[in-house]
């Protein structure tokens, strides 16, 4: 997990695409190419839950993997495309 701190999505989107070109790009010792696929989310709420933070990038990550692989999916952009339909669970309690 990284957390970039920046103006807007489209900018750590961006940072976020450099670094999985420059993966794709790298020739690694014994292995040659390597590729990533990631997913990316929106920190929101200043105390926000890390489950939940994590379980959205996660969602857009798995998606990146199914859909392709070697590429990079935003979960807001999926939600608001309709690929995703956000489940709001207002009874659930998790305790840590």
């Amino acid at each position: 997990m990284v957390v970039v701190q920046v103006e807007g999505e489209q900018i750590a989107k961006n940072v976020f695409e450099r670094f999985r070109v420059a993966i794709e790009e790298f020739d690694f010792p014994r292995v040659g190419q390597v590729t990533i696929s990631s997913g990316v989310t929106r920190i929101l709420e200043q105390h926000a839950i890390a489950s939940d933070i994590v379980g959205r990038a996660d969602q857009a990550l798995y998606y990146a993997k199914e859909n392709g692989r070697n590429r990079l999916f935003s979960y807001e952009e999926l939600l608001a495309n309709g690929t995703f339909e956000e489940v709001i669970n207002e009874d659930d309690i998790e305790i840590f």
